[in-house]
């Protein structure tokens, strides 16, 4: 992964936290019957943001995200990951961003 692909992954990670920060604030107050009005242009937002950033699919983010984790504990790819990776790594992945 080169810089210019780590930066938009930092920058998706960024929109993503924005959106849960708020969708947390949408059901700090309970639910009501306007969440799920209010609950689209927050996932809107959040899906145009990451366009903005090159993902056309939030799956697309998801996996580069879930590889620059896996480069972040020092492996040099998925497969390499999965090839060596010891079970306290794969823990420590699990404990990385989501």
């Amino acid at each position: 992964m080169d810089e210019q692909e780590r930066l938009r992954v930092i920058s998706g990670r960024l929109a993503v936290d924005a959106y849960r920060l708020a969708h947390a604030q949408l059901h700090s107050k309970g639910w009501h019957k306007g969440i799920p009005e209010e609950h689209t242009p927050l996932l809107n937002n959040l899906l145009t943001e990451l366009k903005k950033h090159g993902f056309m699919a939030l799956h697309q983010f998801w996996d580069a995200s879930q590889e620059l984790n896996i480069l972040e504990l020092g492996f040099k790819s998925r497969e390499d990951f999965e090839a060596k990776a010891t079970e306290a790594e794969r823990e420590a992945l699990e404990g990385m961003w989501q």
